[in-house]
């Protein structure tokens, strides 16, 4: 095949892992600068075998072979391996769904799951791509990569979930320089509303943020009092990880009960 068809078959793939809800073939024509006949033709053989899946006329999303294709790539550097027992631990000790996130590409998705026994609880989907304006573990990635952090800062446009989702870029600056300070990431009803989560960083034997700890659930489970609790524990679950990883002894910040109580106090006097 030539090598050109298999880089822009490559390249819709990773945009359409970054438009969970599905794209026009319009539109990822006048993003990518592809040539709509030829783009048809690709997209029509990858949902032959697929890769992509048609959700409407001329509308595409990523089919099941890529989303398992994705997983067995993360699954291949062992860090869900790495990672498992250590959110077992913490969802026994929290009682609330535990996760993996990962970074893939310029977008966030969840590599695995510990399920509580609550009898309400957030589930989410794994493989799904999370928005890293608005969901905890996107702010937290874009927080410790440069990269990432500009591609927010000067998208175009970022889409408001919620009345309480951050969508101007100084609030997103602001947001992206307390997360660094205080070393963890809230998402406080901005992706869903009534659902506060929370995500603490992985850190690899580069220094890196590869991966993150996080925990969703109704904002009522994780009061005040009890989420500095919370993201203590996700935040020694976090460093676990990490030193699997090789990661520096010192990789993680783990703060004390005060100092997350504190950083709470700020973060709900921002809000108000």
């Amino acid at each position: 095949m030539n090598p050109a068809r298999i880089d822009r078959a490559l390249v819709i793939l990773g945009y359409l892992a970054q438009h969970q809800e599905g794209c026009t073939l319009k539109r990822l024509c006048d993003d990518l600068a592809l040539p709509m006949s030829s783009a048809h033709d690709l997209l029509q053989a990858l949902v032959e075998i697929d890769a992509v899946k048609l959700l409407g006329q001329r509308t595409y999303a990523l089919g099941p072979r890529s989303v398992v294709l994705a997983l067995s790539i993360v699954d291949s550097v062992d860090i869900r391996r790495v990672s498992r027992p250590y959110l077992a631990e913490l969802c026994e000790e929290i009682n609330e769904n535990t996760y993996l996130a990962v970074r893939s590409g310029s977008s966030v998705v969840y590599a695995d799951r510990q399920e509580a026994g609550q009898t309400l609880s957030v589930v989410m989907k794994l493989g799904g791509p999370r928005p890293l304006h608005s969901s905890a573990v996107g702010k937290l990635m874009a927080a410790r990569n440069e990269d990432l952090e500009q591609r927010v800062l000067h998208a175009p446009e970022l889409e408001q979930s919620t009345p309480y989702t951050l969508v101007r870029r100084d609030r997103l600056r602001r947001e992206f320089e307390n997360i660094r300070a205080c070393g963890y990431s809230v998402s406080d009803g901005e992706s869903v509303e009534g659902i506060l989560g929370v995500a603490t960083p992985v850190v690899d034997a580069s220094g890196a943020v590869s991966a993150a700890v996080h925990v969703s659930a109704p904002r009522g489970r994780l009061s005040p009092d009890r989420l500095p609790f919370v993201v203590a524990a996700m935040s020694r679950t976090a460093a676990q990880i990490s030193r699997q990883l090789g990661a520096a002894q010192d990789a993680v910040t783990l703060r004390t009960i005060d100092e997350i109580r504190d950083f709470e106090r700020e973060r709900h006097g921002a809000r108000s």
